[in-house]
């Protein structure tokens, strides 16, 4: 379980403990990605009431059927065993599978719900036209809208696809296409519907937190390479996947170029490798525009899923349509310098012999390359981090993983749990003036928090705190602490301040009278404009959900572009220093350390 499920699970438990959708009880901020995956956890943590239990119930389900629908995709072929084999056996070898299948956060979801769109496309593409025209649009539009409300960002692999079905499949009835496909996806509008009028943004706060930086475009794309190439430096079998992608993809004008090989692959089959490394690429080029992330191959898992399916459409398309032989296989390796000798001995081999064959050079790689899934399975793996970009599961496997649980170690033994408990129950001990066994510490909070139940004694009972790390310290803080977090990922003035850092971990400087504004302590920020400002976001996350001004403000923040603050405000100086980035700086003096920030944050964003 990775420190960002645990942002998801705060929101899970304020709901079912009757605080809405929210992360800080007293603001309507929409701090997940995945609403679909946050609905689905809402149930489940209400029967288990254990959320470590609940998200690997939720991500073993998505696995299972995973698996089940791509077994019971190809088990009616005839060399269909064969395709699962090898399959099954890349995803199980990838790290980038198997890390994030079990990591809290959507990826399982994702990897079933677009592997079901791809499905349901392929069979639309080589039928060249809906069996019924009608369900088939609404079920395009369905398995869209399920993929948006999972993440947004898997609309990258919808744009290709959506326009051959618009321009060739349905090229005859696109009016009812665009018309069964829109019911189907009002299911997604129907929450940007709800998130405009609760959250007051159709996007999440993520989205500003994440954008609102200052990352020059060299810088960006500098960022997005080292998350691509350290991604796959750890991931090496996802390499060969994608390589042997592009190889088949041009297979044709290469094997005519270097061998005398009457290759020709048909339409169909172009297209199903075309269409899926097209949109492959997309999702490539929108890391490198956007400067990556910090979780190592977390944005690739979904690219595996579309390569390994497509390559298997293809084959199976190879086999039935060309009726292709061991014998062309042995003549192509004959060409390509093979001994004659050595390949006359595989005459006996089938299709589902070299398949079997495939797999097992899996299984080698997964016993002999040192990281692979099987591998740390059984031995400890020191954490690794390189260019900002982490090794997610080595972060958080001691405390946080299902082999631990089981032996008694849960997220709760985390340094960031531990202190968001501590600092909980003494603030609950001096408002009880009494004494208890640290054991019953976090049952005492959450009992306490259980008594409260409006908004005026979340505020008098409630903390605040300053800090970067919000997932494990959010949820095991319970709902009497507000966290102020610097980088914006859950605080809605922050993410719309000018953030600098490593991809994924943008820091801000905290305005001066920020957090004593929270506290009660002041009335108003020092600086006027941001004040001003501040009373805007307030508006948004805070205030009545139908008055003029704040659909005013709305307006302006959505739809005018005017939802960043982008002129110098006064910060507090000892907060940046508490900060990973300002660790360095500890030494320096004030006035030099102020000037180099203002340089920064504030000459270079008016700047860019």
């Amino acid at each position: 379980m990775s420190d960002d499920s645990f942002i998801t699970f705060r929101v899970v438990d304020n709901f079912l403990n009757g605080y809405g959708l929210r992360w800080n009880p007293l603001e309507r901020v929409q701090v997940y990605t995945h609403p679909l995956w946050l609905f689905l956890l809402i149930p489940i943590q209400w029967v288990v009431r254990e959320i470590s239990i609940s998200a690997y119930l939720l991500s073993y389900l998505c696995g299972i059927l995973f698996i089940s629908v791509y077994y019971f995709t190809f088990s009616k072929f005839r060399n269909g065993f064969g395709l699962i084999a090898v399959a099954l056996g890349v995803f199980f070898s990838s790290r980038t599978f198997i890390d994030y299948n079990t990591s809290g956060l959507e990826n399982s979801l994702s990897f079933l719900l677009l592997l079901l769109f791809e499905i349901k496309f392929c069979c639309l593409y080589l039928n060249s036209k809906p069996e019924n025209v009608k369900i088939d649009s609404y079920k395009i539009g369905f398995l869209t809208a399920l993929l948006l409300l999972t993440r947004l960002d898997l609309v990258l692999f919808l744009f290709l696809p959506g326009y051959v079905l618009f321009c060739k499949i349905f090229k005859e009835h696109k009016i009812q296409f665009l018309k069964y496909s829109f019911l189907g996806i009002f299911f997604w509008i129907s929450y940007l519907i709800f998130s405009i009028i609760y959250f007051g943004s159709l996007l999440p706060n993520t989205f500003y937190a994440k954008t609102n930086v200052l990352f020059s475009f060299s810088e960006r794309i500098s960022a997005g390479w080292n998350y691509i190439k350290i991604s796959l430096k750890w991931d090496p079998i996802v390499i060969c996947v994608f390589g042997l992608h592009i190889f088949w993809t041009f297979s044709e004008p290469i094997l005519k170029r270097f061998t005398k090989v009457k290759w020709t692959l048909s339409e169909k089959e172009k297209g199903i490798l075309l269409i899926s490394l097209t949109s492959i690429l997309f999702v490539l080029f929108y890391l490198f525009w956007v400067g990556g992330d910090f979780m190592a191959g977390r944005f690739l898992g979904t690219c595996l899923i579309v390569s390994v399916f497509s390559q298997s459409v293809f084959f199976e398309l190879r086999f039935k349509n060309l009726n292709f032989n061991i014998q062309k296989l042995l003549y192509i390796f004959s060409k390509l310098g093979f001994n004659k000798s050595k390949t006359e001995n595989w005459k006996g081999l089938s299709w589902n012999k070299l398949l079997f064959v495939f797999t097992l050079i899996i299984l080698i790689y997964s016993f002999v390359y040192p990281f692979s899934p099987f591998r740390y399975m059984f031995q400890k793996t020191t954490v690794r981090v390189e260019n900002g970009i982490v090794d997610e599961r080595t972060s958080y496997h001691d405390n946080s993983s299902l082999k631990h649980w089981i032996e008694g170690v849960t997220p709760a033994t985390h340094p960031w749990a531990m202190y968001a408990i501590r600092i909980s129950s003494e603030n609950y001990l001096k408002s009880t003036n009494s004494s208890f066994n640290l054991s019953d510490r976090k049952q005492a909070l959450w009992k306490r928090s259980e008594e409260v139940q409006t908004s005026k004694l979340l505020k008098e009972i409630q903390q605040v705190r300053v800090t970067t790390n919000v997932g494990l310290a959010g949820f095991y803080g319970g709902p009497g602490i507000h966290w102020v977090d610097l980088l914006g990922i859950t605080d809605p003035l922050l993410a719309r301040l000018p953030g600098k850092g490593f991809p994924g971990h943008y820091v801000r400087l905290l305005p001066q009278g920020y957090k004593e504004y929270i506290e009660e302590i002041s009335v108003s920020l020092p600086n006027k404009e941001l004040d001003r400002f501040y009373y805007e976001v307030r508006l948004l996350s805070e205030e009545e959900i139908w008055t003029k001004q704040r659909w005013k403000v709305i307006l302006d923040f959505t739809f005018l572009g005017n939802g960043n603050f982008k002129t110098r405000y006064p910060f507090v100086l000892k907060e940046y220093r508490n900060t990973l980035y300002g660790l360095p700086f500890v030494n320096w003096k004030d006035e030099n350390l102020v000037r180099k920030l203002v340089r920064e944050y504030f000459e270079s964003y008016t700047s860019m």
